[in-house]
């Protein structure tokens, strides 16, 4: 029986393969751009400049990429980029952390607000709803990437994050191989996945001499989905077995089928693009239906704690990003999410009893 509760992500980060840009650069600055129409509505609607929007987007993305930067520096690997602080610019090779843009925001729209003479509060009240709807293409993004992964949800859900199997495969069969295809499969589902087809495609031409090859997948195969880490992590192989594959001749074409187990993960990128969203809808109704009634400070305490009291439910479903968050009771995530929550604790307290004046 094959679970249709379950799907295997195989998507490619390049929008198109060797070219600029990736999903995630693209799904990036389309978060700043659609945030920076929304802005301009709402300014003009609060009576404000809409040209002013061009500057305070720039403050908003100088702000969002230095402390997204430097907090997974500093948060995740400091004795690192301490001894190497010239690595903290070497922001292509991955490394960014919201509560560091979280912390930078608020600093740059401290700066930003007494530039332009106008109230913290207010700006904030805006802001926050654009950077929900950020953080929902930036987190959709990372699944584009498949990165920043969930735990093994033990059941026949989730998402197969097949793509770093599929890099290495390719990797391992050094050019004869063209294409990978990951399949659903019937069969039974175990407490150790689902039943799943992987799929090679040889080069058309490319010369087999099928007695090596199946002596290649006996020895070879088995080990690289036993031994790569960013295979086991995604594929279930039991060490006391022979692989179960099958080598074939399609026409002038060559086709290897590996039939194994993949392991389903909790889509926490997802879960968070989804609440950030429905967090966007949820202020930016009620700002334009009470902000005549409303203190300014108001949605922005309901954004810090409704999202970061979030982000400590959805760190439940995620890998930890470093090996020695498992030495302590909260991973680093929820530690960080805490004093945010409790800062709009405290906001929420003061803006909530009193109305604003008109």
């Amino acid at each position: 029986m094959i679970n249709l509760f379950y799907i295997i992500w195989n998507a490619n980060p390049e929008i198109i393969s060797g070219l600029p840009p990736r999903w995630y650069g693209l799904l990036f600055a389309l978060g700043f751009l659609i945030g920076s129409y929304i802005m301009r509505w709402i300014y003009k609607l609060d009576g404000r400049d809409p040209e002013e929007v061009e500057r305070l987007t720039l403050y908003m993305v100088i702000a969002t990429i230095i402390g997204a930067r430097v907090g997974h520096c500093l948060f995740y690997d400091p004795v690192y980029y301490l001894s190497n602080p010239l690595k903290i610019l070497y922001i292509w090779e991955g490394g960014l952390a919201s509560h560091g843009a979280a912390i930078s925001i608020i600093l740059g729209m401290v700066i930003y607000s007494r530039k332009v003479n106008e109230k913290f509060f207010w700006v904030m009240d805006r802001i926050v709803i654009v950077v929900c709807l950020a953080g929902a293409f930036i987190r959709t993004g990372n699944f584009m990437n498949s990165e920043i992964l969930g735990l093994p949800t033990e059941s026949g859900n989730g998402v197969v994050f097949a793509k770093s199997v599929n890099d290495i495969l390719m990797f391992r069969f050094d050019g004869r191989v063209d294409e990978i295809n990951f399949i659903k499969r019937s069969g039974e589902i175990t407490e150790n996945g689902v039943p799943i087809t992987i799929r090679l495609k040889y080069g058309e031409g490319v010369g087999v001499d099928e007695l090596s090859e199946n002596n290649y997948y006996k020895s070879n195969v088995k080990s690289y989905l036993m031994g790569y880490e960013g295979i086991r992590n995604h594929i279930y192989e039991e060490s006391d077995k022979e692989l179960d594959y099958k080598l074939f001749k399609n026409g002038n074409t060559y086709y290897a089928e590996i039939y194994t187990i993949g392991i389903p993960r909790h889509p926490a990128q997802m879960y968070e693009a989804l609440y950030c969203l429905l967090l966007f809808i949820s202020l930016l109704s009620l700002w334009y239906f009470k902000r005549e009634s409303l203190k300014d400070g108001f949605i922005f305490s309901i954004f810090m704690i409704v999202l970061w009291s979030l982000r400590i439910i959805d760190e439940l479903f995620k890998e930890n990003q470093v090996d020695w968050e498992a030495d302590i009771p909260l991973n680093m995530g929820q530690w960080l999410s805490i004093p945010m929550i409790i800062l709009g604790l405290i906001i929420f307290i003061k803006t909530y009893p009193s109305r604003k004046k008109l």
